[in-house]
Order: structure tokens, then C-alpha cells, then sequence
């Protein structure tokens, strides 16, 4: 019994995520996944549901069942449901750059402080999963590793963002429904993509490729927190769920 409390330490239980950060987490996961699937017929659009007079049921054609023709507009459908995931998106972001700063509980820069201190400890942890030796202490904040790799994956969203706007307002024929201040807005701040990646072509390719780089990301996330949970056995994968993992001391790092 004591070698066993030598070697796995004193067991705290410590509160790592907000009931407002969890909220936020699934809202994004939700969204992205309903936006990887429709911006992926969007951009391929193969399967048709229904079919117009000249149209045969055709596995080549992507036309699988009969029915009624407005039935085939399943393009409308997918945009709307792109739309509508690409607002909680922008939502839950400026939610997240909002308590990122202003969060009395846990601001993101706080994992930041010390900035000299803080990139050694991120360093450290990238030592760590390669060796699984000398593993920095656990907090109540991100470490820094994980807090850099969550600002980068924001960023993408970011651009993801801007790209996506701009290849929204590019088939505006007039003004909008709510007023011609609204695609004034999405110009203004999302020209600048079409110099910078040479035209709606370059918009649309850049934003695939982020949508491939969210998806790396997505796994990588989803391993590296299976793989803590199993290595550290600190219950790290119930942090988005509960908003509480365990830390030990450093007995167990030794």
C-alpha cells in the first residue's frame, strides 16, 4: 500500500472547464462536423434526391429515388444547414476570444504567464511525450503546449471564417434581405482574400485546405486526450463532459 501511494501521489480533484466552455466546446464540435459533412457536397455534390424529366435513377448520375422536382434541390438544403452551422461557428468564437481575456475563472492567457517560464514548461511537454519522462505539473489552467495549440486552432477557424464569408457574398446579386449593410460588411472585411489567395478560386482552395487542417486537428485532439487518460490517469477526458479532472503530485512524474 505504500509503495502504491509512493508511486501515484496525493489525488486532488481540480475544476479545469466552466459549464460556459463546455457549452461552447460541443457547440463548435456539433457545428464543425455538420459543416465538414455539407461543405463536403458542396463541393461535391453527389447524390441528387429526385429527379427532373430528363433524368434517370442512376447510380453514375448520383440520382437514387424518384419523387416530386423540387425535391432534387438538395443543394439549398445543404447551404442552408453550411449557413447555419457557419453561425454557431462565429458565435461560439467570439465567445471563446471574449472569455479567452475577460474570464474571472479561467482566461487563456493565464497559461501564459510567466511567458519565459511558460514556453520552457511547453517545451517540457513536448519532451515528455516523446520520452514520457519528466512530465511539468498539472494546474488548474491549460498547459502552455495544449494553450498554443487552442489559440492556433482558433486562428484556422478565424480564417476559415473569412474564407467562407467571402465565398458566401460572392454570389450576392444585389443587396440582402436585411439590408445592404450586411454584404458592404462581409466586402470590406473579406476582400483583402481574394488578392491575397489570387481570386475566388484561391478562396475556395485555401478554405478546403483549412477544413482538412481542422480535421487533423480534431483527431489529434481526440487521441492526445484518450492517450493522457490512459498515461496519466488523471481522468482528463472527462473535461469537456464535467469540467473536472484529477492531478497528483510529483511523486508519480519522478
Amino acid at each position: 500500500m505504500e509503495d502504491k501511494e509512493r508511486r501515484y501521489g496525493e489525488i486532488q480533484l481540480i475544476h479545469r472547464m466552466t459549464l460556459i466552455k463546455r457549452i461552447i466546446h460541443w457547440s463548435l464540435f456539433l457545428a464543425i462536423i455538420n459543416n465538414i459533412i455539407t461543405g463536403f457536397y458542396i463541393a461535391y455534390p453527389f447524390l441528387i434526391f429526385g429527379k427532373t424529366p430528363a433524368q434517370f435513377n442512376s447510380i453514375s448520375t448520383g440520382v437514387l429515388s424518384s419523387g416530386e422536382t423540387y425535391r432534387a434541390f438538395i443543394m439549398t438544403w445543404m447551404r442552408e444547414f453550411h449557413f447555419i452551422g457557419a453561425i454557431v461557428i462565429d458565435v461560439t468564437f467570439f465567445v471563446w476570444l471574449y472569455l479567452a481575456f475577460f474570464s474571472w475563472k479561467e482566461p487563456i492567457y493565464k497559461s501564459f504567464v510567466p511567458f519565459g517560464g511558460k514556453m520552457a514548461e511547453a517545451g517540457k511537454m513536448i519532451k515528455h511525450y516523446f520520452t514520457l519522462k519528466d512530465r511539468p505539473a498539472t494546474t488548474r489552467y491549460q498547459d502552455p503546449l495544449n494553450a498554443i495549440i487552442f489559440i492556433i486552432f482558433h486562428l484556422l477557424i478565424l480564417f476559415q471564417m473569412l474564407t467562407g464569408f467571402q465565398l458566401y457574398v460572392a454570389s450576392f446579386t444585389g443587396t440582402s434581405a436585411i439590408g445592404g449593410w450586411w454584404p458592404w460588411i462581409l466586402h470590406f472585411t473579406t476582400d483583402w482574400t481574394l488578392v491575397a489567395f489570387g481570386g475566388l478560386t484561391g478562396v475556395t482552395l485555401v478554405h478546403l485546405f483549412i477544413m482538412w487542417i481542422i480535421i487533423i486537428f480534431m483527431v489529434y485532439h481526440v487521441y492526445i486526450e484518450i492517450w493522457r487518460t490512459v498515461m496519466w490517469k488523471e481522468g482528463d477526458i472527462s473535461i469537456p463532459f464535467g469540467g473536472y479532472k484529477y492531478t497528483r503530485n510529483k511523486t508519480e512524474y519522478k
